[in-house]
């Protein structure tokens, strides 16, 4: 019989499975708050990267609109007031409006052509890559003899949005 059998001897394991119990806890929370930060700054560093790139895939994207435009004006292949729309790179949803100038004005022309001579058309691009838009508006000059164009002006301008 051994001499230890009136006092217990505390078992050892038992205190050192706790005490690494709680390390391995800690530890545990300290690597997922650093995979979470992160995941995080990296979540913002490519979201500020894609919202240029986005950006410039809608503006590019109208100028394409605008090209479209000027090519079916000078092939005739259009009608007053037409909206048609154009694949754009990045998923780019690209609507354009050719109008003439000189006839009433719609609610797809964003500018009132009333007032403009009969030989200018107004075209009207507006562009969207996720959650970047680009509105540009053309006014080009169309010889009703020679069928010549000329680009009058380009101008980017504010998309205005109605919460109707």
């Amino acid at each position: 019989m051994s001499r230890y059998t009136k006092y217990q001897i505390p078992n050892t394991k038992n205190i050192e499975g706790v005490t690494s119990l709680a390390t391995m806890l800690i530890l545990g929370a300290v690597v997922v708050q650093i995979g979470l930060v992160g995941f995080i700054l990296s979540y913002y560093l490519t979201s500020a990267n894609a919202g240029v790139k986005f950006s410039a895939y809608a503006y590019s994207g109208a100028e394409g609109g605008i090209e479209e435009g000027i090519m079916r004006i000078i092939r005739d292949d259009y009608i007053n007031a037409a909206t048609f729309s154009v694949d754009g790179a990045g998923s780019t949803v690209v609507d354009v409006t050719i109008c003439k100038g000189g006839t009433p004005a719609t609610a797809m022309c964003k500018i009132d052509v009333w007032d403009l001579d009969p030989d200018l058309v107004q075209i009207v691009v507006a562009s969207g890559s996720f959650n970047k838009q680009s509105l540009l508006v053309a006014i080009v000059d169309v010889d009703s003899m020679t069928h010549l164009v000329k680009v009058i002006s380009i101008k980017q301008q504010e998309l205005t949005t109605s919460n109707s």
